[in-house]
């Protein structure tokens, strides 16, 4: 696999064919992506090293979906980091890798979004991809930690494997329930949402997939409970919003499901060598008891819904 500078250089050269002159490339973020200011243009290269070493046809196909999804939700006044329009997007072959080019966000200050404002932008988004045209893949975000789970199925710790136990039951519920399934984002936690001197944004819509009911909510706010517990404000607010007790289950159920593939998709990330390690563990020594808290609030509900049912 290409080392970052030759990727980087690469990308320079697709860019100057496109007209782009003296460009200075600044190394912006090395996740799954390798992010990059083409500066002094404002444009960024998103460069998909990790999904184009496992699969490049497949690479292709997701970053064109997405670049089609950006321009879909924009359509529909939801605040999207877009393509660029200085020259073509791509998606760019550089040597088996992809490579697309997005519109430049400078860095900007911008205070949190309220609970409220944070759930009626998730809403926003969820709400518009429901007529997005192309072929959005069934569990396509969910897969992959299916994967990451088998690779952890011989990890001595027991605390993964509780979790893989508890990963496979849900696996099996969601496969029993594809009916149920709507188009998410699949990935729309907190740090996707950017600030921008326009607002809130979101951006990276590699991981568009049919998901259950509630999935970008619990996505968004996930690993704020984990990390703060269920008195997290947006929880909170999610939470006392919900006026059913089928629909608690549903944000239950979709909250349990994305605090595993979190916590165990990061477990092999990082003991693969990829990922924070520390940030890892972290979430493995909060993930069970959370998840524990959250059925023991949806069975007292029931009980009480139950209670007052029977009077």
């Amino acid at each position: 696999m290409p080392n970052n500078s030759s990727l980087i250089s690469k990308t320079v050269l697709i860019a100057e064919k496109a007209g782009l002159k003296d460009i200075t490339p600044l190394e912006l973020g090395n996740g799954g992506n390798l992010i990059v200011h083409l500066a002094p243009y404002p444009i960024v290269a998103r460069i998909a090293a990790v999904l184009s070493k496992n699969n490049a046809d497949y690479a292709y196909k997701v970053l064109v979906r997405e670049l089609r999804a950006a321009r879909h939700l924009h359509s529909k006044g939801v605040p999207v980091r877009l393509p660029t329009d200085r020259t073509d997007a791509g998606p760019y072959d550089i040597g088996g890798t992809w490579v697309t080019f997005w519109q430049y966000v400078p860095p900007t200050e911008l205070q949190r979004p309220s609970p409220s404002e944070a759930v009626e932008l998730v809403n926003r988004l969820s709400l518009a991809l429901k007529d997005f045209s192309d072929e959005i893949p069934m569990l396509g975000v969910w897969e992959r930690t299916c994967q990451s789970a088998f690779r952890l199925m011989k990890h001595p710790d027991q605390r993964i494997q509780n979790l893989l136990s508890l990963l496979f039951a849900i696996d099996r519920q969601m496969r029993l329930e594809t009916s149920l399934l709507i188009p998410s984002h699949g990935d729309a936690h907190s740090r996707n949402l950017i600030p921008s001197p326009e607002g809130w944004v979101w951006s990276d819509f590699e991981d568009l997939s049919l998901m259950p009911a509630y999935w970008d909510l619990a996505s968004y706010v996930g690993n704020l409970a984990l990390f703060n517990g269920i008195q997290e404000p947006t929880f909170q607010y999610i939470w006392s919003g919900i006026n059913n007790q089928a629909d608690k289950q549903a944000f239950g159920f979709a909250v349990t499901a994305r605090i595993l593939m979190s916590t165990l998709g990061n477990l092999d990330f990082a003991l693969s060598g990829s990922g924070d390690l520390e940030f890892a563990y972290k979430q493995l020594e909060l993930a069970k008891d959370f998840i524990d808290q959250i059925n023991l609030i949806i069975e007292g509900e029931q009980r009480s819904h139950n209670r007052h049912g029977s009077t």
